[in-house]
């Protein structure tokens, strides 16, 4: 068995969170997105300096396993969860629980009622099965194409 640690991010590890997330979109998320999407959603011509200054500010969780990144996620102050990702070898191994246990005790410290996010086709169940309400499908527009996606969203109780 491994042990995982979840922590804030550090600066400097700008680069690495970029990997996670562009690696889980274009192999992960590509069951249920066409390369349009996948491109649009996690290009190859990211801005990093936007990415760095967006990562100072949102500081997410990030949590670690065998000495590397191997998922993360932002909460913003609204109780709006945004960039949950996890390394695609690491899928079903408890990352994205530790993720979200951290994220709703972080939501209870904030006195939050609710949390909620936009779930992906790939995500919904994963948040459905932690306790999330799944709302009908919605398309947003990102880089000129359309996404599906769920809002979810979940009581925090006190």
């Amino acid at each position: 068995m491994w042990s995982m640690n979840i922590r804030r991010y550090r600066q400097g590890e700008e680069d690495v969170l970029w990997q996670l997330l562009y690696n889980t979109v274009h192999h992960v998320n590509i069951q249920d997105y066409s390369s349009e999407q996948l491109n649009a959603w996690a290009p190859d011509d990211w801005d990093m300096e936007q990415w760095k200054e967006r990562l100072l500010g949102s500081r997410p969780f990030v949590v670690e396993a065998e000495d590397q990144v191997v998922g993360f996620a932002e909460l913003e102050s609204s109780g709006h969860i945004d960039c949950f990702f996890c390394d695609q070898h690491w899928l079903g191994k408890g990352v994205g629980s530790l993720l979200l246990s951290a994220i709703e005790t972080e939501a209870k410290n904030q006195e939050l009622t609710y949390i909620f996010t936009e779930a992906s086709i790939t995500a919904k169940e994963f948040f459905k099965k932690k306790g999330f309400s799944i709302g009908h499908e919605k398309i947003v527009m990102l880089r000129g194409v359309q996404f599906p996606y769920y809002g979810a969203i979940k009581q925090i109780s006190s």
